[in-house]
């Protein structure tokens, strides 16, 4: 589930625009348009200039050193917020951008660049999942969306942030619409208590409750079986219970309304 390359903007017919998608039913939910929750151009994204060759689809972008930092700026970018999935897309000077898939994001957050710019912070994976084995080997990318009309460095001209937090409000909505895989996997590794038998089983003990058939037994101790706690607990009749509730109505001698019968 890596980032994909694109060579071309999308357009607004490519997508259910969110009103129409909120006021009627779907003809069909199979095949149906991508709903577009949130676009915004004109902005300018940052990330770390040591990264810019990480993946061979950030590195078709145009972009040009922070002066003063070690990261990179790429001006121009239009952001696409769908159902689907996140894009990128750098106009010019040569049109450009990415398209990244919601469980590749890590990580989504607004903040403050250079502590005074409002600017929403991501942090997305460049691996495929399915295609990793050991966490290290993971390569994980930061990338900062800035509003239009910022400057680097921060000047006294405030630049409209209205979008940051509606691009991060459309991003909570469609990252929703694609829960982590693996979260059921890791709910199923729990350990469990097996049916059928007395007290708690866990995988550490398990063969103490099984026979050399596979039948569950009580645990064996000292040679013997052992039932669980409370296994063959009996609990004694209080004073005055001996003639009532037998078979779940009062016995002969109480008055009720329902009456025993022989």
């Amino acid at each position: 589930m890596a980032l994909q390359h694109l060579d071309s903007a999308p357009k607004p017919e490519d997508f259910t625009p969110l009103q129409q998608h909120q006021e009627q039913t779907p003809s069909t939910f199979f095949g149906s348009k991508p709903v577009l929750y949130a676009q915004y151009s004109d902005l300018t994204l940052s990330l770390p200039s040591s990264k810019l060759q990480a993946d061979p689809s950030i590195g078709k972008f145009a972009a040009e050193p922070d002066e003063g930092t070690e990261d990179a700026l790429i001006k121009n970018v239009e952001i696409w917020v769908s159902s689907e999935d996140l894009i990128l897309f750098q106009h010019t000077p040569t049109p450009t951008g990415i398209s990244i898939p919601y469980p590749s994001i890590a990580l989504h957050a607004t903040m403050k660049w250079k502590s005074q710019v409002e600017a929403l912070y991501m942090n997305v994976s460049l691996n495929d999942a399915e295609n990793v084995n050991d966490e290290e080997d993971i390569q994980v990318l930061e990338i900062t969306v800035l509003p239009p009309n910022f400057a680097s460095p921060p000047s006294s001209a405030s630049p409209d942030t209205a979008c940051i937090k509606a691009i991060f409000s459309a991003m909570n909505t469609c990252a929703d619409l694609h829960p982590d895989p693996d979260g059921s996997e890791a709910e199923e590794d729990e350990d469990e208590t097996a049916p059928g038998a007395t007290g708690w089983i866990t995988a550490e003990n398990m063969d103490e409750y099984l026979d050399e058939d596979g039948n569950f037994r009580g645990a064996v101790i000292g040679g013997e079986e052992e039932l669980g706690p409370g296994a063959g607990t009996v609990r004694m009749r209080e004073d005055g219970d001996a003639e009532e509730h037998v078979n779940g109505v009062y016995g002969v001698n109480g008055e009720t309304k329902w009456q025993r019968t022989d």
